[in-house]
């Protein structure tokens, strides 16, 4: 994409049109600093390449960034970030929550907990740290997590079921305390939702209840 068009997009962003926002092709070139006539040649063009779309309510130009849209800036953001880090990582932030006590069960797993140990360094406290995400740009990134490379937990098969897959990135939560994001392969959350792993109790550690924020930045 051009640079004047990733331009266009990124003042998008700013002026909020994750959601969708009333904007005109005159209020868009003042806010671009280019002609109306260049303004909408660019909105064209993004329309036309899936990053934007417009529509109209009560006569109103409405415009909103697409999921396309948004996982493009994502991975601008991701290079960004990477040129500027020692290692290429991916800041996340999202709320506490308390789930269904599943985490505990599934980490004391002898079929997992050996290759947590064996391929992590460390043994899981038994239990996961849930956290909400709100921002898009983050729920984008968590969705394509799985297509990045990561530290796999092989599945296994007891007497009693099949177990899948779990995928582990390795973290730093608030700036200082080792862990990893896990995608299960079979689990009822969304990208909406990441659940952490760490050899410590996060909850007692960080003095953490429901509501409260976490930043975890995400080695990818």
């Amino acid at each position: 994409m051009k640079s004047s068009y990733l331009a266009t997009l990124i003042q998008l962003l700013l002026l909020g049109a994750k959601n969708p926002i009333k904007l005109s092709t005159s209020d868009l070139a003042i806010s671009i600093d280019k002609t109306q006539q260049t303004a909408s040649m660019h909105l064209l063009f993004l329309e036309k390449n899936n990053m934007i779309t417009r529509y109209k309510i009560d006569g109103d130009d409405m415009i909103q960034i697409s999921a396309p849209g948004l996982k493009y800036l994502l991975s601008v953001n991701q290079k960004i970030q990477s040129a500027f880090d020692d290692n290429s990582s991916t800041l996340v932030t999202g709320d506490v929550f308390s789930g269904l006590g599943e985490g505990a069960y599934y980490i004391s797993l002898s079929g997992y907990k050996k290759q947590f140990i064996s391929k992590l360094g460390y043994e899981p406290y038994p239990g996961t740290l849930n956290l909400k995400l709100s921002s898009n740009l983050h729920k984008q990134f968590i969705e394509n997590l799985s297509n990045m490379e990561g530290i796999i937990i092989e599945g296994f098969t007891d007497k009693k079921r099949t177990y899948g897959n779990v995928i582990c990135y390795p973290s730093m939560i608030n700036s200082n305390i080792q862990g990893s994001v896990i995608l299960i392969e079979r689990t009822h959350h969304d990208s909406s939702v990441i659940e952490l792993i760490s050899p410590t109790f996060l909850r007692k550690k960080l003095k953490l209840k429901d509501g409260d924020q976490v930043k975890v930045n995400i080695s990818v």
